[in-house]
């Protein structure tokens, strides 16, 4: 099957590895995937169960922004802060993979984490450079179950004395001539080790190793790898070996705000009475002290159903609306 359109090139410089962080690496990836995935098979390729993300459909939720805080500003004022209310708003996220709304998030989440171990590694030894290897199956073994192709994988960098890497599974291929998504596993690997003795190792078994080169922006590196990346529930996309993984590496988290950092008091759903608040803009998050003025507690039921969690979201999303306010995605 071809396409009439063959010369449509846009797509093109997101299908290259981006060098510089920039706040536009996520909306790269975003116009990448949604314009594929209207102008190409995205939605129906296959390959023994896994998939490409963003093909679920979401939930009733997921996207809608949600405010919480706290309001208790006269023991703020008693601790040295001030007459002030701490707000919390957020987009909601199922973080899932596979999710047509909230895959990004889920990319921007895991490719955070994985540029901080990275690089975690790399300081505590001298700040070593980080490389990008493609490993490469003959064809010959496509139709080898992907537990045995990982096992296979895992074995062979043993062998080429991995000191570490992260290695994301990609089932497919595009073809540019017919714009379409085929079967043709392979790994990506971000990590650390010598080439050459990696590409000695996957020789032995007909594999082959294709180098990307020295990373200068990991974090847009996993954004690239991710964005295209196979899917499968219960199935990990991004797995850990060597000196970076779980066992052998400890990475600090980052904490969760789950209570007022101030007063310790528990968030309850605010929300902001005027038309729109001039720190906190309806569709970005935002996070911090704000003066205590025009804020309010949303009252709830005692007996609270899902029928009624829903009826309110719906009125919420009106209420917004007719103040003129953008509210969802």
């Amino acid at each position: 099957m071809t396409y009439k359109n063959q010369n449509n090139q846009t797509l093109i410089p997101f299908l290259r590895p981006a060098f510089k962080r920039t706040v536009s690496c996520l909306a790269s990836v975003a116009d990448f995937v949604e314009e594929y995935k209207f102008l190409t098979n995205w939605d129906k390729v296959e390959y023994q169960g896994w998939h490409l993300p963003a093909v679920s459909e979401s939930h009733s939720w997921c996207g809608l922004w949600k405010t919480v805080g706290c309001l208790q500003d006269r023991l703020h004022t008693k601790l040295g802060k001030g007459r002030v209310y701490y707000v919390k708003h957020y987009q909601r996220s199922c973080y899932r993979s596979s999710c047509k709304i909230c895959y990004l998030k889920w990319i921007a989440r895991q490719a955070n984490n994985a540029t901080k171990r990275i690089e975690t590694y790399s300081m505590k030894n001298n700040n070593k450079k980080p490389i990008h290897l493609i490993l490469c199956i003959p064809p010959s073994q496509h139709d080898n179950p992907v537990k045995v192709l990982r096992q296979r994988m895992s074995h062979i960098l043993k062998l080429g004395k991995i000191e570490g890497a992260a290695v994301v599974f990609h089932p497919f291929r595009f073809n540019r001539t017919q714009r379409q998504w085929y079967p043709s596993p392979h790994f990506h690997l971000v990590g650390f080790g010598n080439e050459y003795e990696i590409r000695n190792a996957f020789g032995r078994y007909g594999w082959f190793v294709k180098d990307v080169g020295e990373r200068r922006s990991v974090f847009q590196t996993f954004c690239y790898i991710l964005s295209h990346c196979g899917v499968q529930q219960r199935y990990k996309s991004v797995t850990w070996f060597g000196g970076v993984s779980y066992s052998n590496l400890q990475v600090e988290k980052e904490p969760k705000i789950t209570k007022c950092p101030i007063c310790g008091g528990g968030f309850e759903e605010i929300y902001y009475a005027g038309e729109v608040h001039p720190v906190v803009p309806p569709d970005k998050p935002y996070e911090g002290l704000v003066d205590a003025e025009g804020w309010y507690s949303v009252e709830t039921k005692k007996e609270w159903t899902k029928i009624d969690r829903y009826e309110y979201a719906l009125n919420k999303e009106l209420y917004y609306a007719n103040k003129g306010v953008a509210f969802g995605l």
